[in-house]
């Protein structure tokens, strides 16, 4: 795992050397503190640095900036590729200096091209290749988008790097904020593919190549494409019983755990207690000889400790593992690091936790797998089950009751709360009822989707299509989670939260021929009984017993409901009433009467605030 980054200034409007393109690279040092490289082509004015996480050939031959045998591609490259042996096998007899995969790859590009090459990659990256040929640039991300690329034009130069503060020292860089961009974060929590916060500078898109040329034309184009790989999936008919079909899913995952076991250094994993990272340890154990280290979080606030769960599956596992317990105090120092940690504003409060457990990870390991994307495959979201009650309710529900529902409303939240003295009752339940009926009210699916994930309703532009081969509401959520929650939150947290402590992340769950299989899956191998990931709970149980895995869900997160009313209220009271947001949509009228309604107890409004919070932090960093 790397950290890459440079320009490209055709017009030669500002100097190039290699001063320059190493401060932008030591902007993300933490990607990679092992070593650091810069090539610099001064007849075409262009400039390509990078980062070096050692992980896979320790010694020089691994070394980058790294150039192709015949001399013809330049590469700066970020991320993983699983299947050099079967690409070497391929490539014939080629001589190489070292193991890395990066020579490999550079090996394709001469032999097959880069497009035709990346085809073939199975892995996470982000890389940067100059053509001396063509005197092209090419920018390539994964397929789903494990890891980052931004890339813009400013004053005619072309920028490019794993985050936006590696381009912040170069003379052309702009800082400008995107209107549109603050109302989609203050929409999701996160900032979507493929927009930035930064104006002029976007995101490639996962699955993508994207071409730069002098003259100023840039060529988009889709090795990978979720939709076609869904149309594709769906259009197989495979006869199957569910037997044979648990059988196929569970060599694959066997394979694709192993793969992402190749390193030359210390590997580990997380462990929640939960059914993803418990499947992934469990097959990382099988296919090692040694204890698997594993590492876990813990607090003592009860309904956020995961902790006694993980170390239940660790030690039937027999897993060298670790666990720390944190204390509040210990997580809100974690706070004021986020906006430079995530460049962007970045709002899901797992972020807090992610970035602790990695950094615990990192004491004995310099990778470590997790078990993130089971939910989005294998439909492990709550919000599946409920969106789909919800759809079904909508359409059945008599005229007249229809009418009457949206009146809820006018229930003060204080007659809720007393249903709320019940054992077993849901907190918050005026909040669960409000959203309840926004959902009812939500017309088409596409709605029906945005109450379910959306925070505050600003009326973006983010269109959901519906796939013309999905008919049922479930994996039309799932489809829409690949393409927008999964890269833009999930994914976007693991890179950064882990990449601060230089520590890789690898995620097995998301290898594009484990996306494949799980769109060719009946919809009942994957939700059984109201329960979502069947699948993976049938193939869980050969390694876990069930009573120790199967309980309710719970978030990785941190009490920020709680803190907000206690520890945060000063810092928070003070950033939101100091400031207006009425340019983005929200009035100060808006977000203190929001603010109050937190603070009853009646109320939940945590992601409403902490989004207001993290975005007004971030502009504070950035000047913006």
């Amino acid at each position: 795992m790397c950290g890459i980054a440079g320009f490209w200034d055709p017009q030669e409007k500002f100097l190039v050397n290699e001063g320059l393109a190493k401060h932008m690279a030591e902007k993300i040092q933490s990607r990679g503190p092992d070593s650091y490289g810069v090539w610099i082509d001064q007849e075409q004015h262009i400039a390509l640095a990078h980062r070096r996480l050692s992980i896979v050939d320790l010694s020089p031959a691994g070394h980058q900036p790294m150039e192709s045998p015949s001399g013809r591609y330049i590469m700066v490259y970020n991320g993983e590729v699983f299947n050099g042996l079967e690409l070497k096998s391929a490539l014939g007899h080629v001589p190489l200096k070292g193991h890395s995969d990066t020579e490999i790859m550079l090996n394709c590009f001469d032999a097959w091209g880069i497009e035709s090459s990346v085809k073939q990659f199975i892995g996470m990256f982000a890389f940067v290749v100059w053509d001396k040929q063509t005197r092209t640039l090419t920018l390539v991300r994964d397929r789903i988008g494990i890891k980052p690329l931004y890339f813009g034009c400013m004053n005619n130069v072309w920028l490019f790097g794993s985050q936006p503060k590696s381009l912040m020292p170069h003379p052309a860089w702009e800082n400008k904020l995107n209107p549109s961009a603050v109302k989609e974060f203050l929409t999701y929590g996160y900032v979507p593919e493929t927009a930035c916060i930064f104006e002029n500078l976007q995101k490639v898109k996962p699955g993508t190549l994207v071409e730069l040329r002098s003259d100023g034309e840039i060529k988009k184009t889709a090795y990978w494409d979720l939709s076609e790989e869904i149309t594709r999936a769906k259009s197989q008919k495979v006869d199957k019983t569910d037997q044979q079909w648990t059988d196929t899913t569970h060599d694959l995952l066997k394979d694709a755990v192993k793969r992402r076991c190749q390193a030359d250094v210390p590997l580990g994993a997380f462990l929640s207690g939960g059914i993803d990272s418990s499947l992934v340890v469990s097959l990382m154990q099988l296919q090692s000889a040694d204890p698997i280290k594993t590492f876990s979080i813990g607090f003592d606030v009860a309904g956020y400790n995961e902790a006694p769960f993980a170390k239940k599956i660790a030690d039937h596992l027999k897993t060298e593992h670790q666990e720390f317990y944190v204390t509040s105090q210990q997580a809100q120092e974690v706070i004021p690091k986020l906006a430079s940690m995530f460049d962007e504003p970045f709002a899901d409060v797992s972020q807090i936790p992610t970035y602790l457990v990695s950094k615990l990870a990192r004491e004995k390991v310099t990778v470590s797998l997790s078990g993130d994307g089971g939910d989005e495959l294998f439909a492990g979201y709550n919000r599946y089950t409920v969106g789909q009650k919800l759809w079904k309710y909508q359409h059945h529900t008599p005229a007249l009751i229809k009418k009457l529902i949206p009146h809820l409303r006018h229930i003060p939240a204080k007659f809720w709360g007393l249903f709320e003295k019940i054992p077993g009752a849901p907190k918050h339940l005026a909040d669960k009822i409000s959203r309840g009926i926004r959902l009812f009210e939500g017309g088409d699916l596409q709605n029906c989707y945005r109450m379910l994930v959306q925070h505050w309703e600003l009326g973006t532009d983010n269109n959901f299509d519906i796939h013309p081969g999905l008919s049922d509401s479930i994996e039309n959520f799932q489809f829409w989670d690949m393409l927008t929650y999964l890269p833009g939150d999930i994914l976007t947290k693991v890179d950064r939260a882990s990449m601060e402590v230089s520590l890789e992340a690898r995620v097995p769950l998301l290898d594009h021929r484990l996306i494949s299989l799980a769109w060719q899956l009946p919809q009942h191998l994957k939700i059984r009984h109201g329960k979502g990931k069947w699948i993976l709970r049938e193939i869980l149980k050969k390694y876990v017993p069930e009573q120790l895995f199967n309980r309710p869900k719970m978030g990785f997160g941190v009490p920020i409901d709680a803190w907000l009313r206690s520890d945060l209220k000063p810092w928070a009271n003070d950033l939101l009433m100091s400031s207006s947001l009425e340019e983005f949509g929200l009035t100060k009228q808006a977000i203190q009467s929001t603010w109050q309604r937190h603070q009853t107890g009646l109320h939940n409004e945590q992601y409403k605030i902490w989004l207001l919070l993290i975005l007004q932090q971030w502009r504070k960093e950035y000047n913006l």
